[in-house]
């Protein structure tokens, strides 16, 4: 009994290690050009706990010689379309950027995270592996890489179409039950006008 109350005095209190958050979408968007990376990313979590409860989440970046950490990034609340609700608050431990979300019980919410950060090379990588830290796979994961105008798209690790309409000069790729075995790597060039009209320059 009186492990019974310990773990639910842990849940109502936001012991992660207890937690039922599950996170089981994302829907990420990926705006890449010369000198320049931003990312839209859309993160759906469940609490499935018949209590109230706060979870606590770090949110990491791909930073490495060519890609510095990013010169601004936000975190919000959000619908399921996107659209900004409430800014959440952000603090720094131990050099990791964290939030915390508070639910009611069965609740299900949004969190959008944003962030420009520079390339020194015309490539991007966005973090998948870190889905694998929840031991479930994501019920769904949708991914769109936009490129500037004058740009084509030089190669991804996952195999990428062509976007529907409205998207211009995008490719994407979807996945259920995703369980990702690596982060997703692609990279970009001048497209061949592009190319031809700098040469005419010189």
């Amino acid at each position: 009994m009186l492990v019974m109350v310990l773990i639910a005095g842990a849940l109502f209190l936001g012991s992660d290690f207890f937690s039922p958050v599950r996170f089981n979408r994302e829907k990420i968007e990926v705006w890449a050009s010369d000198g320049q990376i931003q990312v839209c990313g859309l993160y759906h979590y469940v609490n499935r706990s018949p209590l109230p409860m706060s979870f606590s989440l770090g949110l990491p970046f791909p930073v490495d010689h060519d890609h510095p950490a990013p010169g601004f990034f936000a975190i919000s609340e959000a619908n399921s379309q996107g659209d900004i609700l409430e800014e959440v608050m952000a603090r720094q431990h131990w050099g990791t950027i964290v939030f915390r979300i508070w639910f009611w019980p069965r609740e299900e919410r949004w969190i959008r995270v944003d962030y420009i950060q520079k390339a020194g090379v015309e490539s991007g990588r966005y973090i998948l592996l870190t889905t694998r830290n929840w031991h479930n796979p994501l019920d769904s994961g949708d991914y769109i890489l936009h490129l500037a105008p004058g740009m084509e798209l030089a190669s991804s690790n996952y195999e990428l179409q062509p976007a529907a309409a409205p998207f211009y000069n995008a490719s994407s790729f979807k996945r259920s039950f995703f369980y990702p075995d690596r982060d997703w790597v692609f990279s970009w060039r001048p497209s061949d006008a592009l190319r031809a009209s700098r040469e005419k320059l010189r």
